[in-house]
């Protein structure tokens, strides 16, 4: 660790690197440099903290903001919340924590008033500072992926994969689903956004229908879709796609 102290003013400071050889001491000195433009962009800029903080205080007030909104832009929200969070999870991962019960500790404290990040002690109260631009461009690159795909959901969305008139009144498209099941409300809100109606049969309500799902499937879990005749278990886009395709 280097600590330089007192620095006033007009002072200026010389390091000496020395590293085992000169392949080691290009290597050092690279990343001081690097070290060092991170203290003054923080110094200039501000600083937030790290070890993905700052990302889990965003999605939290992201999240805060989509209970006002409604329908797509609700979900939208969500997911991107949900994203930023993705990113903080494979940062505990590759520390080798378990990474839902690391950002359940930082939402823990963030609910507590206590700012705190992943180290590599675990999770810590300010472990590292992150400078303002670099955590900003971070954030803004995943806003624009986020409304790309946004836009690609609506072209796509305005040429029906499946024409209704072709396969009757449901599309030709039914869906299992039970109560309180989340993918079952996501492969519903996916059907919908590309125009596709169908008929569903919540098994929770109708437990006669668990014998036919089952049949079909094989599976008890839901949600199950059967598609003129294709069936597919859970919420998987690809096979959705493929089977409204044909």
């Amino acid at each position: 660790m280097l600590r330089i102290e007192n620095v006033k003013d007009g002072n200026v400071v010389t390091l000496h690197i020395r590293g085992f050889n000169e392949k080691n001491e290009i290597l050092i000195e690279k990343y001081v440099k690097k070290a060092v433009k991170a203290a003054m962009d923080a110094l200039k800029e501000g600083a937030l903290p790290g070890g993905g903080a700052a990302k889990v205080a965003v999605a939290k007030k992201i999240r805060e903001s989509a209970m006002k909104e409604r329908n797509k832009q609700s979900m939208a929200m969500e997911e991107f919340a949900s994203a930023l969070e993705d990113v903080v999870k494979a940062m505990a991962r590759n520390m080798g924590f378990d990474k839902e019960i690391a950002i359940a500790e930082m939402k823990k404290e963030m609910k507590n008033g206590k700012i705190k990040g992943l180290s590599s002690e675990g999770v810590k109260e300010m472990p590292t500072l992150r400078s303002f631009s670099l955590e900003k461009s971070e954030i803004e690159r995943a806003g624009e992926a986020s409304i790309m795909m946004i836009r690609i959901s609506d072209v796509l969305s305005a040429k029906p994969l499946v024409k209704k008139s072709k396969y009757g009144a449901n599309g030709g498209v039914i869906i299992y689903t039970s109560t309180g099941c989340p993918y079952c409300t996501k492969a519903k809100a996916y059907l919908r956004g590309k125009g596709i109606s169908f008929k569903e049969i919540n098994v929770s309500e109708n437990p006669a229908a668990i014998q036919e799902m089952i049949r079909k499937s094989g599976q008890t879990g839901t949600p199950v879709m059967d598609i003129k005749g294709n069936i597919i278990v859970g919420y998987d886009i690809a096979r959705i796609e493929a089977a409204l395709r044909k």
